[in-house]
């Protein structure tokens, strides 16, 4: 702890920071375009469902949505099977070629 006038001039500076920060926040976020901006920014709001939804279609919709996509997933999957495959069967090949040619 600093003591005499420099302990006095510290807590001082202190004691200001401590006021400022709240009120410079408040001054420059009390613009309700800045407020709207920053509520949609960081998400604060997020409403429930319309009460009206049907949750059973909603979550059969996911339920058909996720079965597509573990479909498109099984597709993609046996389409890079095949690829690497091919590309061995090629690398294969092409060092065989190779090793034809040198003989």
């Amino acid at each position: 702890m600093v003591l005499g006038r420099q302990g006095l001039w510290l807590e001082a500076w202190k004691f200001s920071v401590y006021l400022m920060v709240p009120i410079v926040a408040s001054v420059a976020f009390n613009d309700p375009e800045r407020q709207k901006y920053w509520a949609d920014y960081f998400q604060f709001l997020k409403y429930p469902a319309n009460p009206n939804t049907n949750i059973r279609e909603q979550f059969e919709q996911q339920l058909e949505q996720y079965e597509k996509e573990k479909e498109q997933r099984k597709v993609y999957r046996e389409q890079l099977k095949r690829l690497q495959e091919q590309a061995a069967a090629s690398s294969s090949s092409s060092s065989y070629a190779t090793q034809e040619k040198t003989n």
